[in-house]
């Protein structure tokens, strides 16, 4: 059996008064690189007890780095001096919405995604328009999660709807979204969901380019989970040979340099 399967977890060696060892697993959402999060300990100690010895954090896991890659083969990793939304330019774009025409992929994506989910309350789903909603609807699938779908204009006919679905007041949905700049086509739709009376306080994404967005959508009472940063996908993508080292300090550089804050609302 295994025990860990994703980045962050955690091995543990429980040992008894009478010398009795047993391997225990622990998933801590906790990325490769960072420190591990004091709750975690707190946790730990709640469901062991005293007596448990930290064996390993796993590192990121071969799935992972092979998603990565595959993206890049895919195409969905561009490279250039690449003009995106309003005029900025990039030197690195992400263009999920290929990933339609690659089933595997997607369904890779649509299961880290459920690892993120899997510690958050939620009563349904909502991907937001259009590249999220694959992974989403097969989100929905695999874990019999009802899902809702955010027009990109409101119905000016028969039932007139901004959302598709059924829905009621309060339910907690949790929004999935394909990559993560500025935040602002995220936090539209989490307004726009908001506004039908639903709780929103969480978003598990596919990409946080790391670039402010995390952290408007913090300010606005929800909390990001990514399955990578852009600093980690391009590590492996370096590391597999996909990009030299100078396209890495390029993009590192533009990370820097391009931050977006409240005022902004820019997605590449």
């Amino acid at each position: 059996m295994r025990l860990a399967n994703c980045a962050g977890d955690i091995i543990v060696l429980k040992c008894t008064r009478r010398h009795k060892c047993t391997l225990y697993s622990y998933h801590s959402h906790t990325p490769v690189g960072r420190p591990l999060d004091t709750t975690v300990w707190e946790v730990l100690s709640d469901r062991l007890g005293f007596g448990f010895f930290v064996i390993a954090q796993v590192e990121m896991v071969s799935n992972l780095k092979e998603l990565a890659v595959q993206l890049f083969d895919a195409g969905a990793v561009r490279l250039g001096d690449i003009e995106a939304k309003v005029g900025r330019r990039t030197p690195i774009y992400f263009d999920l919405r290929i990933v339609v025409s690659h089933p595997k992929i997607m369904m890779a994506i649509a299961k880290e995604l459920q690892v993120l989910a899997s510690d958050i309350d939620h009563d349904i789903l909502c991907g937001v328009p259009y590249a999220a909603l694959p992974f989403a609807a097969v989100m929905s699938v695999n874990t019999n999660t009802p899902m809702i779908m955010k027009r990109k204009e409101t119905k000016l006919y028969a039932t007139k709807k901004i959302l598709e679905g059924v829905y009621k007041p309060k339910q907690k949905c949790l929004v999935i979204e394909d990559v993560v700049t500025s935040g602002g086509s995220l936090l539209e739709t989490i307004n726009t969901l908001r506004n039908e009376l639903l709780s929103v306080t969480h978003a598990v994404v596919v990409l946080d380019r790391e670039q402010g967005g995390a952290n408007v959508l913090k300010a606005n009472g929800v909390h990001v989970k990514e399955i990578f940063t852009m600093t980690e996908l391009i590590k492996i993508l370096r590391d597999a040979g996909r990009i030299t080292h100078e396209t890495f300090e390029i993009v590192s550089d533009h990370i820097r340099e391009c931050q977006f804050g409240m005022t902004d609302n820019f997605e590449q």
